[in-house]
């Protein structure tokens, strides 16, 4: 298949709350250079689209409305029509029917690709590999395509494929059920068994087949969309979108339509999903101090530091986070850091917000 039938869809909305303070309602994660190349994740993930695609033309950002002038600001080559911007926000099942809407007027059997916006990679190589696998298998099947990892230790952050046997002719395994998250019993049962992969949330399939789906399993979604004029106007986005259901793409369709398999990529991803997550990217000092901006520590480790002014300084302290973000600052056990958003609602009620 040729490169103009391949479309990306970046799927770049969210608030990023467990990334506060560095994350803040005005500019979320996706927009922020998390990493040394001075990037944002946002850039980072339309560029490897484009080395999927060939081009930016053939490159769709979702995104929520409040957030698209932030989109324009990152990617000036991007054209306008591939910019879409959802009134409210719906998880991806509802974002991605609008892509697949959009697509099928543009280029009624493409194969689309589907990427998270909050990945990095120390090694593309291997993740480029198995993206151009499941893109081939999507190009010439009626399969959905997944992408997962090996899952080789028992997360408990992570989604995970239950695998079934393998697709005739095909470097790919059948889909038997996606799991969300389970807690640390299971993990340890999904690892022993060799049968699971972690989600990567990373997807590839054609758009007739996953019109389809929508058809099958979101009539209602399927029927308002079909309502709308090409090109799709915000105004009559406006009028719609809030009466669709909040659901992820995963419940929606995935976990019920018969026809979706998984590639097992080699791949190492790093999913920016906490703030304890940024370890994985930031030069660390001989105590394990992993470290954005300047900081000075004495007898401190494991640490986890960011500064955007000033220096940070550390004194017999073991596994905290530090982050100094603006006006912001924030202390914590890397080990309570998902207690984050309980933070965020006690700013609300004490009348905080400005600092979210």
């Amino acid at each position: 298949m040729s490169n103009n039938h391949i479309f990306a869809v970046v799927l770049s909305g969210g608030q990023g709350v467990r990334l506060w303070p560095l994350s803040r309602a005005a500019r979320p994660k996706q927009f922020l250079a998390v990493s040394a190349n001075g990037q944002t994740l946002l850039q980072e993930a339309v560029r490897r689209a484009i080395q999927l695609t060939g081009s930016i033309d053939t490159v769709l950002v979702a995104t929520g409305s409040a957030q698209a002038p932030l989109v324009r600001e990152q990617l000036q080559g991007l054209p306008p029509e591939n910019l879409l911007a959802e009134p409210v926000g719906r998880n991806t099942a509802p974002s991605l029917a609008l892509a697949t809407y959009v697509l099928r007027q543009r280029q009624p059997d493409a194969v689309m690709v589907i990427l998270p916006v909050d990945h990095i990679f120390h090694d593309e190589a291997p993740w480029f590999e198995a993206m151009k696998t499941a893109i081939s298998i999507a190009a010439g099947s009626d399969m959905l395509i997944a992408v997962g990892v090996p899952a080789d230790h028992p997360s408990t952050s992570y989604g995970y494929l239950h695998l079934a046997g393998a697709v005739e002719g095909l470097p790919a395994r059948q889909v038997n059920e996606f799991v969300e998250k389970p807690d640390r019993e299971r993990a340890e049962a999904f690892c022993a068994s060799g049968e699971y992969l972690w989600n990567t949330g990373t997807y590839a399939w054609r758009v007739p087949v996953f019109w389809q789906a929508i058809e099958s399993h979101l009539p209602q979604v399927a029927e308002t969309l079909r309502t709308l004029r090409h090109p799709v106007s915000p105004d009559s986005l406006d009028s719609m979108y809030g009466m669709f259901p909040s659901i992820s793409v995963d419940y929606a369709i995935l976990e019920k339509a018969p026809n979706v398999a998984a590639v097992c990529g080699t791949f190492e991803r790093i999913d920016i999903g906490s703030l304890d997550n940024l370890a994985e990217i930031w030069p660390a000092d001989s105590g394990g101090n992993a470290a954005r901006g300047d900081l000075l520590a004495y007898r401190s480790h494991g640490n986890l530091v960011y500064t955007d002014d000033g220096l940070v300084s550390l004194v017999g302290v073991d596994g905290l986070a530090v982050v100094r973000a603006g006006e912001v600052v924030l202390v914590c056990p890397r080990e309570r850091l998902a207690e984050v958003r309980e933070l965020l609602s006690q700013m609300r009620e004490k009348g905080f917000e400005r600092y979210s």
